[in-house]
């Protein structure tokens, strides 16, 4: 039970950066940049790339250049965000929903892969 509420206490503070961060850079105040190694050495597109254009544009309620900076991110990360939350704040001793759950997250990692292939080709 320790393990769940300190897991609570992590993803609180998680979330608490990500929006500190996120206000900075829609405020444009520190004009930094988070550099994606993959694409630094590789010179392809992770699935992650764009995210922060992405954010940045939602700050602005700008949808398209969301949309054009990860697509993928924008359409799913309402339901990974979903699913993270409600894993963490809910007690549950269903095997059978830590089964389904997992089942989804594996999902939602093959699907982040493919989008990965897909947005280089």
């Amino acid at each position: 039970m320790r393990l769940k509420a300190d897991r609570k206490k992590l993803l609180l503070l998680l979330t608490a950066v990500l929006v500190v961060a996120a206000y900075l850079l829609q405020r444009q105040a520190t004009g930094l940049y988070i550099p994606c190694v993959f694409h630094s050495v590789t010179g392809l597109q992770c699935p992650g790339c764009g995210s922060t254009r992405m954010l940045t544009a939602l700050m602005h309620l700008d949808i398209k250049r969301a949309f054009e900076a990860n697509p993928f991110l924008l359409l799913t990360g309402p339901l990974l965000a979903f699913e993270i939350f409600y894993d963490n704040f809910t007690y549950h001793t269903d095997k059978a929903f830590e089964h389904a759950n997992s089942i989804v997250l594996i999902a939602y990692c093959i699907c982040t892969l493919l989008f990965g292939v897909l947005r280089n080709l």
